[in-house]
């Protein structure tokens, strides 16, 4: 079958929203919505939320406490500090506004600051009953509330939200759920081909206005699922977003996923790694590839509601003169349930507290045992939704998964090994030359290129799009830091201006910006620029903490006083704030106050050499 018969994967057709959907599809819905892409992304309110009783966190390095609490119908989070007395010397009352994740595994928690999105540090393991950190806040590696929901997550584990073009993490609208549309495509030419009573007969012939997977070809079904079923470093192909693929398409077209791949790594698997996991099986390989996701799974139907001898059914489809006998030690332990033996629950290595189906199908006992604890080496970064990926897809996902997941030194070395395919004087090598030697840190080769080939050139000619991945905002942004780290800041103002100008609603942008201009004298444009991330985000810390060093500079101490103390209501733990508010203090002749935040700053952070030269400063006072 043509995918190119299917009419809705025009870009021009609209989505009509579930609710749309539910008129026709009543039954279909009820049972959806209790899967777990139904029960995905939810408002946090009890009946949504896996947390029942008290719990609570410690972060020992930041010294801080969690604990989650209701309030009425509505979910907080309470993060506090505790003096030795048991005191309570911090408090900071968070309302969360969305749950992510179904609390078939886990619950984990955003909040929305003025269409804002960020992670908060508290994650519910339902399996486990516990309360943890999220996946990548462990470790010491706690950052607040200052972790940016970017499309790429949110539109995973989501209905696709109204993004706000040149943001990270800003949205207009955000829905809840993985909704109809995500696996049938667009809803609007079936709906009003419907309303003009004009009915398919989909027994015999297909309804070209809307996609049904499973009368899509195999590789299409299992595209459609690994759009979110095969997690892994994403590169987007030039021109293309989030946003792009449609059912029916080819997932290789939109994107290319990336994994790496390591020596005694056989059996470990990360949570969202179904279809990779799937095309790892001799199901798979022997059926020529003709095995997909929905041979299996009814994506309409809970698992956990799915009748009790579903799969095992399902296995015997295929496996006809198969007879599991009480010979076979397991069989009789899992009661002759073909899963539990050839596709046990085992932990992943991206998700702590939690057991899921590995889905690479195997005979028991020969590839149980786990690879978690052996010595791994490093093999390759394997595409694995395209058999042949291009060069410039290849350096692209080294870069990401230098800068992304792991900073090992051998992703650069293999990136570089792609980069002289590239001319630096063109548009793919202006952002490949950029981003590699920022990651390298190498600003002096950086700013000798951009050099050359002419600031003007770079920002008139190559740097000019507007697009949700702000790839021309980011080398912008990537030119300015590197101009800045030399200390030349008038070239640096140039590019810093021009990511901004790309990506208005980047307020990292505007705050290295801002920072710049402050140092450059030119102060009103800096409070601008600060007073604009606040109006946008009143939780930005750092422009709080910036607007603070302003005051305190020109002489306005009273106002300089408030603004670090809001910056220390938001993050007690603010590095420089806390080095700020002390010199503020000392220069009023507070030295006893003064010491409060140095002895806090050197408890925090016992290295800090402001820190100790201000507590000398003090002692010899």
């Amino acid at each position: 079958m043509n995918k190119k018969e299917y009419l809705n994967i025009n870009t021009d057709v609209k989505y009509v929203g579930m609710s749309t959907c539910i008129s026709c599809h009543q039954d279909q819905y009820q049972h959806y919505i209790k899967t777990g892409m139904g029960r995905s992304f939810q408002h946090a309110i009890r009946k949504n939320s896996s947390i029942h009783g008290h719990f609570f966190l410690n972060d020992t390095a930041l010294d801080l406490f969690y604990e989650p609490r209701w309030i009425d119908d509505s979910l907080y989070l309470n993060e506090y500090r505790l003096s030795k007395s048991y005191d309570t010397t911090y408090i900071n009352l968070n309302k969360i506004d969305f749950i992510v994740g179904s609390g078939n595994h886990t619950n984990s928690h955003l909040i929305n600051n003025n269409g804002y999105l960020y992670q908060t540090p508290f994650t519910y393991y339902t399996q486990d009953s516990i309360l943890d950190f999220p996946p990548g806040f462990e470790n010491n590696k706690n950052s607040r509330f200052s972790r940016k929901m970017g499309l790429e997550c949110v539109a995973c584990h989501n209905a696709y939200p109204d993004f706000v073009l040149g943001s990270e993490n800003k949205y207009n609208f955000i829905p809840t759920g993985i909704d109809c549309e995500r696996c049938h495509g667009p809803g609007q030419l079936h709906v009003e081909k419907i309303k003009n009573q004009n009915i398919t007969d989909t027994s015999t012939v297909p309804d070209y206005t809307i996609i049904n997977p499973s009368k899509l070809p195999i590789d299409l079904q299992n595209d459609i699922c690994s759009r979110c079923h095969l997690q892994g470093n994403s590169v987007l192909k030039p021109n293309k977003s989030f946003f792009d693929f449609l059912p029916g398409m080819y997932l290789k077209d939109i994107m290319d996923v990336y994994v790496p791949r390591y020596t005694n790594s056989e059996n470990d698997f990360i949570m969202a790694s179904h279809v990779d996991r799937m095309k790892l099986s001799e199901c798979y390989i022997k059926s020529d590839e003709k095995m997909s996701c929905i041979s299996c799974h009814n994506p309409h139907v809970s698992v956990h509601n799915s009748p009790p001898n579903f799969f095992n059914n399902k296995c015997s489809e295929c496996h006809i003169d198969f007879d599991c006998n009480s010979e076979i030690h397991s069989s009789i332990e899992n009661k002759n349930d073909c899963i539990s033996c050839h596709m046990p629950k085992s932990k992943t290595t991206d998700i702590p507290h939690v057991k899921i189906t590995d889905h690479k199908i195997s005979i028991p006992n020969s590839t149980l045992s786990s690879d978690l604890d052996s010595i791994k080496e490093f093999i390759t970064l394997q595409c694995v939704n395209n058999k042949n990926p291009s060069k410039l897809s290849k350096i692209q996902a080294y870069l990401q998964q230098f800068e992304r997941f792991n900073p090992h030194e051998y992703y650069l070395d293999s990136a570089y090994s792609y980069l002289e395919y590239f001319d630096f004087d063109s548009d793919e090598g202006i952002y490949l030359y950029i981003y590699y030697y920022y990651l390298k840190e190498d600003y002096e080769n950086l700013t000798k290129y951009v050099k050359v080939l002419g600031v003007d050139k770079i920002i008139n000619h190559y740097l000019t799009k507007k697009d949700y991945s702000n790839q021309d905002a980011w080398t912008a942004y990537r030119i300015g830091e590197s101009f800045s780290k030399i200390n030349d800041l008038a070239s640096a103002d140039i590019f810093y201006n021009h990511s901004v100008k790309l990506a208005p609603y980047n307020l990292e942008f505007r705050n290295k910006y801002a920072t710049n201009l402050f140092s450059l004298g030119r102060l009103q444009f800096a409070e601008d620029e600060y007073n604009f991330i606040i109006n946008e985000d009143n939780n930005y810390t750092s422009a709080y903490a910036n607007l603070g060093f302003l005051y305190f500079t020109i002489g306005s101490y009273s106002k300089a006083k408030n603004y670090f103390d809001y910056a220390l209501k938001l993050d007690p733990n603010h590095e420089k704030t806390l080095i700020n508010m002390s010199q503020l203090l000392i220069f009023e002749e507070k030295d006893d106050l003064a010491l409060d935040y140095i002895n806090s700053l050197l408890k925090l952070y016992p290295q800090n050499k402001d820190g100790l030269y201000l507590l000398k400063k003090i002692n010899e006072s």
